[in-house]
Order: C-alpha cells, then structure tokens, then sequence
C-alpha cells in the first residue's frame, strides 16, 4: 500500500512534519529525534497496533512525562543540551518503563539512521529482515500485535491485512483468493478469545504475578497458537 491508512489534522501534519520526512505515505524516514527517543518509539513499536508516525505523536511528543519538547530542545541548541541531558534524567523512569516492557537485547541496536516501511506484506519483511547487512530491521510482532482490525483501503471501505497481489486479483482467481484470505482473518478474529480462555485455563495466575503482566502473558501464547 503506497499511501497510509493514518489520518492526522493539519495542525498534527505541521508537527510531525518536522520528525518524519511525510505524513501520508507508508515509507518514510525520521528526522531530528535525539537517540533516546528513537530507541524507546522502536522498542514500544514493535508491540503497538499503532502506526509510527500515530505513536510518536500520541505517546512522546503529546506526553508530558517524556519530556519530548525539553530533550528535543538541547539537540536543536547547543546551550541547551545541559537542560536535554537534565530532562532525559527527569524522564528515565519513562522511558526505563518503556525499555522494561517493551524492550529487548535487540534496543542498543535502535541508534542511528531510521527507515520506516509499513503496510508490507510478510514476505517483504522477511526479505528486509534477510538482507542484515548495514542494518538492524525491526517489526512489528504477530505475538503482541492484533492483526484482527480492518484498515480503510478507499473511503468507505475496509479490508484485513492482507496483501492484494495486482496480478492476481485481475486474474480469474480473484474471488477465491480474497474469499479465503478473509475466512482465514474471519477464523483468527473468532478463535482469538477461546483460545486466550483455554490459556488461562491451562495456566492460572500466580499470586506474584500482576495482573497486567499476566495478561501480556496470556495474549502472548494465544498469538503464538494461532
């Protein structure tokens, strides 16, 4: 899909304007965030069901703890790097939330250049996730990610994630394609919560467990069986 299924208003558009290099395709490149910033939007990416460009806006430049506007200040000026590097110490607990539960050994990785390419297929992930050389891909995960919403494809209409190979559905197997493609979606979306009841079941939650990590837990393994 060339163009994203995101919807920002124009003053939302002015802002990330500045971080991303556009707002309305589905590759793009980031721009003028500090490491720490980077490194904590990835780590939460990777487990979000938002697109990038939504997260960035919504979890760090909207959100006072980060100290988005303070961090990015020092990078922009560099008499005020003293008051970024005092801003990143007042919002360690945040972003350490972040890297705690978001994160793994793959986040010292997220410093550097940032190719962002979303609205793929799997089998374009897995080439770019082949191709290592010069970089460190990270993705979105089938174990933390709902793939059960449909996204807008024209106005008024939605589809599931899959992809519409251009050949194929001008073939004359286009309606058995995207007739199994969504029995396939329709069956995950309908097994999703038996299958988390079955876990739960099978794995009841232990005193000295929380119950949100238990529940990281138990959508965690029902992904990994469907």
């Amino acid at each position: 899909m060339e163009f994203s299924n995101e919807v920002f208003t124009p003053a939302e558009k002015k802002i990330l304007s500045f971080y991303v290099s556009n707002t309305d395709r589905s590759v793009f490149v980031l721009t003028n965030l500090p490491e720490v910033i980077k490194g904590a939007l990835f780590s939460r990416y990777s487990r979000s069901t938002l697109g990038l460009r939504s997260l960035l806006l919504r979890d760090f430049i909207q959100e006072k703890n980060s100290k988005f506007s303070e961090i990015q200040a020092g990078t922009e000026n560099p008499d005020s790097a003293r008051n970024s590097k005092l801003a990143i110490e007042s919002a360690q607990k945040f972003y350490d939330r972040i890297l705690d539960g978001y994160g793994d050994d793959s986040i010292g990785e997220l410093g550097g250049a940032h190719l962002a390419l979303e609205n793929i297929s799997i089998l374009a992930t897995k080439t770019v996730q082949d191709s290592r050389i010069g970089g460190s891909p990270l993705e979105k995960s089938t174990r933390y990610v709902s793939f059960a919403d449909k996204i807008g494809i024209t106005p008024g209409e939605s589809e599931f994630r899959f992809y519409q190979e251009p050949t194929l559905l001008d073939s004359v197997h286009r309606n058995l394609y995207l007739e199994n493609c969504r029995n396939l979606f329709d069956t995950y979306v309908r097994f999703t919560e038996p299958i988390r009841k079955h876990v739960r079941k099978l794995m009841p939650r232990e005193p000295q467990i929380s119950q949100a990590a238990y529940e990281r837990s138990v959508v965690a393994r029902a992904y990994d069986i469907l």
